[in-house]
């Protein structure tokens, strides 16, 4: 889900237009970092693209995906490589789906 005082702070800031674009863009790149951290040949990038959601996420509200990914990437930087790691996989997946939904409804709001 997306925080809708963060999202209307990004609207105040950038206008309504634009915020919709950002977060459209957030949403095409988290994407592929959630399909990169789902991917078990690349877990040497795991902690990079873990950093990267977390940071990208909680800058247009998506709060528990951040959170989510905050947990993995601290497990990946002391290379926790386990069962906890691909189940905290497994709830972003699901996390951002709903996210995924919720943005994608704030987008189409005109």
């Amino acid at each position: 889900m997306i925080d809708t005082a963060t999202f209307t702070q990004l609207q105040q800031d950038v206008g309504d237009d634009l915020a919709k674009q950002l977060l459209q863009v957030y949403i095409t790149e988290s994407r592929h970092i959630v399909a990169d951290l789902a991917d078990a040949t690349k877990q040497s990038e795991i902690e990079i693209n873990a950093h990267s959601l977390k940071s990208s996420s909680r800058s247009y509200g998506a709060l528990a995906v951040g959170g989510l990914a905050e947990q993995i990437e601290q497990k990946a930087k002391t290379s926790q490589y386990d069962d906890e790691l691909q189940s905290l996989i497994a709830l972003l997946q699901d996390q951002f789906a709903q996210t995924l939904t919720h943005a994608q409804s704030l987008i189409a709001t005109d």
